[in-house]
């Protein structure tokens, strides 16, 4: 039995396994002019592929869910780190177009789908029920924080190097950081070493009813949270991916996308700060329609304003919108929907968020080869965001009841 209580630490590798996990899958548009230039595979090609990823990430949540359940959080994570790690290092051997899809498409995905943020907010929840809502905060952070240094590493690499020893180097980043970390830190319940979550005295605590995704299913609120998270995908998606490759079409140099790509991370990771902290006196339902609307003016200046400089001003007003929204989508399906929101319900809500941020990533490929520019992927996703604001102000937000305790997992 550990005298310290080892929620902190846990806290502290779910950071850093999603620094890696979305730092590592948020990366491929960075490949799509290198991988263009060396193989003359064309942007729409390149985005389905993307899009494959999305779609199969999105599947694999709720899978994922299931087998958290059946063997813990630690050996799912552990082994879908070094999944994202391996296939990341095989990309680098790629020469064939079906190796890209393989590589990226399926197996990079389905590593990220056990390794990213429903799989950490199961383990973060197993250690806190006081404090989740602060230690998921704080957690969800690496999200930004692997963005900030990841995106731009990627794009020194490739521009200084080639693409191949990005792959690897990356890879490398999962395999000899992150999985250790996991292995040796991880443990599955506070009650595999004798402590409690929170690392309080007390047996149990009050939590909320738990629901069954077919109730779930059949409820309006879930569908409104969740069509309204499915345009924050589209547009997420359809930035992350694309920047890079608009940077260049505007006269910038290859590593200018993942620079501005990590000027978005750093002002996400300030947003993530602050939106934690106004969760105390803001409903969730509020601060979500201020960043969609924020994310809107965001979209609407790319449209009309394209320009190297103006591209730094999108980064820092996008960035402020752009990861703060999961942590408060996850928090409002998890105080309505109970501890059943952490895995299945939530995993199902993914799966939609991920087919938009797939066809987010195939239309922006689409659009610009079939237009020549991305003006009308641009409004596109303006015009979904409008969609998106008018549904979060639908939201009611109201807990299920609380009727009983917190059994230890």
């Amino acid at each position: 039995m550990l005298k310290t209580f080892l929620g902190p630490k846990i806290v502290m590798v779910t950071f850093l396994t999603l620094m890696g996990a979305f730092g590592l899958n948020l990366t491929a548009g960075q490949f799509f002019t290198p991988l263009n230039d060396t193989y003359g595979w064309n942007l729409t090609i390149l985005s389905l592929a993307v899009s494959l990823n999305m779609i199969t990430w999105g599947i694999f949540q709720p899978i994922m869910g299931k087998m958290i359940d059946r063997f813990g959080p630690k050996s799912v994570i552990s082994s879908s780190a070094a999944l994202m790690g391996g296939a990341f290092i095989l990309s680098a051997t790629i020469t064939q177009l079906w190796q890209f899809f393989l590589y990226y498409g399926v197996l990079t995905a389905i590593g990220f789908a056990g390794c990213g943020s429903m799989a950490n907010s199961v383990l973060v929840s197993r250690w806190y029920v006081k404090k989740r809502a602060k230690m998921l905060s704080r957690s969800s952070m690496g999200m930004n924080i692997g963005q900030l240094i990841l995106l731009p590493l990627t794009g020194a690499l490739i521009a200084s190097s080639n693409f191949q020893t990005a792959f690897v180097v990356l890879g490398l980043i999962m395999l000899v950081i992150v999985v250790p970390f996991v292995l040796i830190v991880v443990k599955n319940n506070p009650t595999d070493i004798g402590q409690m979550r929170d690392g309080d005295s007390a047996s149990s605590f009050a939590t909320a009813k738990s629901v069954s995704l077919s109730e779930a299913l059949k409820s309006r609120e879930f569908w409104i949270a969740t069509l309204g998270f499915a345009t924050c995908g589209f547009t997420l998606y359809l930035v992350t991916m694309h920047l890079p490759n608009f940077a260049v079409d505007l006269g910038g140099g290859k590593s200018l996308g993942g620079q501005l790509l990590g000027i978005a991370a750093l002002a996400s990771a300030c947003s993530m700060w602050i939106t934690g902290q106004l969760t105390r006196v803001m409903e969730k339902k509020n601060l979500l329609v201020i960043l969609y609307m924020v994310r809107l003016l965001a979209f609407i200046w790319l449209a009309v304003s394209p320009g190297i400089w103006q591209l730094y001003v999108f980064a820092v007003v996008y960035g402020i919108s752009s990861m703060p929204i999961i942590p408060l989508v996850t928090g409002i399906i998890g105080d309505k929907f109970g501890k059943n929101a952490m895995g299945s319900i939530l995993g199902f809500s993914w799966f939609i968020h991920q087919v938009f941020a797939a066809l987010g990533v195939f239309l922006g490929g689409y659009l610009r080869t079939m237009t020549g520019n991305y003006e009308l992927a641009f409004w596109l996703g303006a015009a979904l965001l409008v969609f998106g604001v008018i549904l979060t102000t639908l939201i009611k937000e109201q807990t299920v009841d609380v009727n009983r305790k917190t059994a230890l997992q």
